[in-house]
């Protein structure tokens, strides 16, 4: 069963057993057309399906005497729905002779429903029939082969809301003390019209408020009670006076930061030219700078030669001495000639 079904059902039977006094094991009656509708859609168990519709597994399955005799009389075809009719209680109806199984259904309801029968029949006119006229009683039947509890009826829900006006309502021995007291002429202070007058014209303030009386005055809320608000109320004065400090304190929070901005300004200068009078030239030391060791240095070694090539630079280099030698001979010899030649003309 779906669970929105059985919440339903479940609320529906919680209502029957408040208000006219049902109770477990429920007492199922069932008539011929009902017993027939269970084997034709083949219900195994029918004492489960009828535990899961009436919300618990206490529940009495019961026939009477009338219905079990038609059910005889449709012969052997139906012997199994008569084998399973025998399996519940037998309900007596005290009928020497059988009727019809509809009155026989009826007669056991009775017009109060005093034993507190839930009835499960296939018959429309029956069900219609215990719907308008007999109130608190519950009824079962097929839907699409599906076993269904019927809503309650307009007739038991009238009786339902009517059981709940009488608790609300006051008893009638307090009702009855209600309406010997006297009436009580109630004085309303300030009102416009006196009981005496009745009317609603209006009069004068010296009609309206006899002599020696006081009216009152409307009372102001209790302070305790009433929030304070966020804000103070302020005149116009105040306001101005407030927009005026407001500003001299912007104007001088302003002069303040210009001033502390100028300070730190000097102080910043002062800084940087006692830095600049304590730097000194550093002289060049014996290590070489990263970019000098870094640069790769040519390489003046010179590169082994052959021996041929070494001979001949020898006799190059001999050479050239031997001509320097000769040269430097010539201009000694030539200088001596040239200091002879003066010596000789003056003597």
């Amino acid at each position: 069963m779906r669970q929105r079904r059985a919440k339903l059902y479940r609320k529906m039977l919680q209502q029957y057993q408040l208000q006219f006094g049902f109770r477990e094991p429920f007492q199922l009656l069932i008539d011929d057309t009902f017993a027939l509708a269970l084997t034709r859609y083949k219900i195994d168990n029918p004492v489960h399906q009828f535990g899961n519709v009436l919300q618990t597994k206490k529940v009495k399955p019961l026939i009477t005497q009338c219905c079990m005799q038609a059910l005889y009389a449709l012969g052997k075809e139906h012997q199994a729905t008569v084998a399973e009719a025998k399996n519940w209680e037998r309900r007596l109806c005290n009928h020497r002779e059988a009727i019809e199984p509809q009155e026989c259904v009826k007669q056991c309801v009775g017009p109060e429903n005093k034993h507190r029968y839930v009835v499960a029949s296939e018959q429309a006119e029956l069900r219609r029939d215990l719907r308008l006229n007999v109130v608190g009683v519950p009824m079962m039947h097929f839907t699409q082969a599906v076993m269904v509890l019927e809503p309650m009826s307009p007739l038991t829900k009238s009786r339902i809301d009517e059981k709940e006006d009488t608790k609300l309502s006051l008893p009638a021995s307090e009702a009855g003390l209600r309406k010997n007291q006297p009436a009580i002429d109630v004085d309303i202070i300030g009102a416009t019209t006196t009981a005496q007058d009745g009317d609603d014209t209006e009069q004068p303030d010296d009609a309206k408020a006899p002599e020696g009386s006081r009216r009152r005055k409307r009372k102001a809320p209790n302070p305790l009670s009433v929030r304070k608000p966020k804000t103070p109320r302020l005149t116009m004065e105040d306001k101005l006076q407030r927009e005026q400090q407001l500003k001299k304190q912007k104007q001088r929070n302003a002069a303040r930061a210009r001033l502390e901005a100028s300070k730190l300004d000097t102080s910043q200068d002062g800084a940087a030219s006692a830095d600049a009078s304590k730097r000194k030239r550093k002289r060049p030391t014996g290590k070489k700078s990263t970019a000098e060791a870094e640069t790769p240095t040519p390489d003046l070694t010179p590169k082994p030669e052959t021996e041929k090539q070494s001979a001949k630079a020898k006799e190059a280099n001999g050479d050239a001495n031997g001509d320097a030698k000769r040269r430097k001979r010539r201009s000694k010899s030539s200088a001596a000639d040239t200091t002879a030649a003066p010596a000789e003309s003056s003597a």
